[in-house]
């Protein structure tokens, strides 16, 4: 199989975290991983507006095949739910507008293609992240360990009984 690169993406308004590794499959290397951030004093729309001149900067520089993004949750504060479905929808627009597939995944799913196991602990799906790729996770934030992890279980999932469990495209 031909190798391929993915983005994963951890989105969120204060801290995006993106992944980026190539795969053939069989061997997941890491490319890039770290953060969009932006601080709590700037509006919302500038978070939005810095948010999406970083989206449209990987894209540009690394040229991902595809996109791997954590599905949406329940929150009960309706205006954190708000926001973060704002940012969310800034990287899908962009993402979209680039016309880069994006396939999501829920974090449980995530967790079992890391780990083997739903419930797994940030620590362990940081530590296998770590083997996995074959690099120190020590001075990587979660929000990015959570983005490669993304990235891995695309990987894993696409090649894994020739796609069967393929979500479809968002």
């Amino acid at each position: 199989m031909k190798s391929f690169r993915i983005l994963g993406m951890d989105t969120a308004l204060r801290c995006t975290g993106f992944g980026l590794i190539d795969t053939d499959g069989q061997i997941f290397q890491a490319v890039d991983c770290g953060v969009i951030r932006t601080t709590a004093k700037e509006r919302l729309s500038e978070c939005l507006r810095r948010l999406s001149g970083g989206v449209r900067e990987l894209v540009d520089n690394y040229h991902p095949d595809v996109v791997a993004i954590e599905g949406g949750f329940f929150q009960l504060n309706a205006k954190v739910t708000m926001v973060l479905g704002a940012a969310r929808g800034v990287v899908m627009a962009i993402l979209a507008e680039k016309q880069v597939p994006i396939y999501e995944y829920a974090p449980r799913r995530v967790k079992q293609a890391v780990c083997g196991y739903g419930n797994a602990s940030k620590e362990q799906v940081a530590m296998l992240v770590s083997q996995i790729l074959k690099i120190p996770i020590a001075n990587i934030e979660d929000d990015a360990t959570d983005a490669l992890a993304l990235a891995i279980c695309h990987g894993q999932t696409v090649t894994t009984a020739n796609g069967l469990l393929l979500p479809k495209p968002i």
